[in-house]
């Protein structure tokens, strides 16, 4: 048994904006408050439909969200056999008796939430809602038994002395590669770490929920942060040099789409998302679809339109 999980929310919500902007002034970066990492586009519809459509085996789709109702799912929820696969889930749900914590706005204090989720399966893919699955995928594909398999690459830790010569000169910002080495380290690794990308994560439930069963402390401090911040460890990293540790396979990553503003754009983007139509991506992600412009916007969303319906 699989599942699915996708963190959303409506960055547009007058109410979230106002729950957000009561928090901002309180030193968190200005890359963490962008109103990019909040923004909705109707990303998560087809973020949705790719696993219905493409993941046969995923049983459930729990899509966590801050106290709101994603609208867009409305019509795939009125078909019965999809309304059974799709779940919303409150960040209340997720974060139980640490729910005095919220409201938290850094997805990474959220992900290190999701394997409280009641009734998630032992063995789930995670995605951001600006994440799709390309083509048809078995379960094999993500695990290998029991024990995920994770895509990304190798990469050896920075000489100490440069990285603190760039915290010195530079404020610290709360990068993706930074936050994915720091989680390499507090799982215990040494010399390199593995950077995973964009895709759908496998894992398991259970790992992060060992890890952070002897010391709810250390998961308080974690998951505390309103907005992302420097001092937060990827909790994908986290799990997967867990999962190496106990001797999950990596890989190379394959298959993988990725577009972002002015990356490509025009004619070649067409073609980017044409080869999403022609089976070409086995996951595809786009990066800040608010931030596109105009008719590159939508060149992606005809795109996503026409491959998912």
């Amino acid at each position: 048994m699989i599942d699915a999980v996708i963190t959303w929310v409506d960055g547009d919500d007058p109410a979230h904006r106002a729950r957000r902007a009561r928090y901002e002034a309180r030193g968190a970066h200005p890359e963490a408050t962008a109103t990019t990492r909040f923004a909705s586009s109707g990303e998560l519809r087809f973020a949705v439909l790719s696993l219905l459509r493409f993941c046969p085996f995923v049983r459930r789709i729990h899509v966590v969200t801050d106290a709101q109702h994603p609208a867009c799912l409305d019509t795939l929820r009125s078909v019965p056999a999809d309304a059974a696969r799709i779940r919303v889930v409150d960040h209340r749900a997720a974060f139980g008796v640490h729910a005095d914590l919220l409201p938290v706005f850094s997805s990474r204090s959220i992900e290190t939430m999701i394997h409280r989720i009641p009734d998630l399966a032992e063995r789930f893919l995670y995605l951001n809602d600006d994440i799709f699955v390309g083509r048809p995928m078995r379960e094999r594909d993500y695990f290998d038994g029991d024990r995920p398999i994770l895509q990304g690459h190798w990469r050896r830790f920075p000489n100490p002395a440069v990285a603190w010569l760039k915290r010195r000169v530079r404020s610290e910002r709360p990068g993706f590669g930074a936050a994915q080495r720091q989680a390499a380290r507090l799982a215990g690794a040494r010399g390199r770490y593995f950077l995973l990308e964009h895709q759908p994560q496998p894992m398991r439930r259970s790992t992060l929920a060992g890890f952070y069963a002897g010391d709810p402390a250390v998961l308080r401090q974690q998951a505390g942060h309103r907005f992302r911040s420097p001092e937060q460890v990827s909790p994908l990293g986290l799990a997967a040099h867990l999962e190496i540790a106990a001797g999950a396979r990596t890989m190379a990553p394959r298959d993988i789409g990725y577009v972002r503003p002015g990356r490509p754009g025009g004619a070649a983007l067409a073609q980017v998302m044409a080869r999403l139509g022609a089976d070409a991506y086995a996951s595809f992600c786009v990066q800040s679809l608010d931030r596109f412009p105009e008719a590159d916007r939508a060149t992606v969303l005809s795109g996503l339109a026409a491959r998912y319906g």
